[in-house]
Formats: structure tokens, sequence, C-alpha cells
């Protein structure tokens, strides 16, 4: 196992679409080696018959070019039916507008191409993981508070009466 995979604490699956396969090989093994499980999609709407053939992701990494169905167009139509999954855009576009269109679109991050080496891409997949998870576990610990108030609520009514 390699040091990002040891230091990777939050691996979970990736969907990495991307229309140019050495790209998405590429990106895909590198996630991998790292520890997350990946599945690869060659458009936007293979993409998105992945996602709605009940197949689990929890996160996917897009590029923002691609035939069909582009990157902002799958991050749109995402973030609709699975709006507490990330989406990182992918590109080696580096117009700003562009960029932040994507992010107001709900991206989670913009990653350019090509990036830094292994460590970038990962350092952004589990961050982006994590806040995930940390969402997650606030609004289970806010559904526990609000039923504990609920039953406090009430047995301070019973009492009462």
């Amino acid at each position: 196992m390699t040091d990002l995979a040891q230091s990777n604490v939050a691996a979970g699956r990736v969907l990495v679409v991307d229309d140019e396969e050495a790209i998405r090989e590429i990106v895909a093994s590198m996630l991998v080696e790292a520890g997350f499980e990946c599945r690869e999609a060659t458009s936007g709407l293979e993409a998105l018959r992945l996602l709605e053939s009940g197949e689990r992701f929890d996160l996917m990494l897009c590029d923002l070019i691609m035939n069909g169905l582009d990157g902002v167009a799958l991050l749109e139509r995402t973030k609709i039916a699975y709006p507490d999954m990330p989406v990182v855009i992918g590109s080696a576009v580096q117009d700003v507008s562009v960029i932040l269109a994507c992010l107001r679109h709900g991206a989670y991050d913009y990653l350019l191409y090509p990036f830094n080496g292994p460590e970038e891409l990962v350092d952004v997949v589990g961050r982006a993981l994590e806040d995930q998870r940390s969402k997650q576990e606030h609004r289970a610990y806010v559904s526990r508070l609000e039923t504990r108030v609920a039953e406090l609520t009430e047995r301070l009514r019973v009492e009462t009466s």
C-alpha cells in the first residue's frame, strides 16, 4: 500500500467521467492507487445512466468539455438528483468565468489539468469526501437533537397536564 493510500482515511467510491480514455484511466488509476474504488464513464450520458441505475457513488469527478452532455450540464443534472454527492470538475480550461460558473452550479471544486501529481488529486477528492461525511454527521446529530427535544417537550407537556 502506498503512503497516499495509508494516509487517505476518507476513501470512497468515485465515478470518473471523461471522454478521453487516457485521461480517464490515469485519473482512475491514481485514485485506485490511493485507496479509492473507481468506476469510469466515457460520457456524461453514461454517467447519468450509472447514477440512475442505483449504483452508489460518494463523489463524481468529471471533465468539463465532453461530447454530448458536457461537464456543466452533467453537474446541473447531478446536483438536482443527488444534491449531497460532491462533484469535482477537472479541466485544462483556465478561464475564471468558467471556473466560477462551475462553482455556482454546485461543483465542490475545480481541478486544473494537468494537476501537480497524484497528491493534488487525492487531496481534493479526500477533502470533498471528508466534507460530505461531516455534513452527514451534522445532519444526523441535528436529527437526534430534534428527536430528543420533541421527546422532552412531550414529557413536559404530559407532566404539566
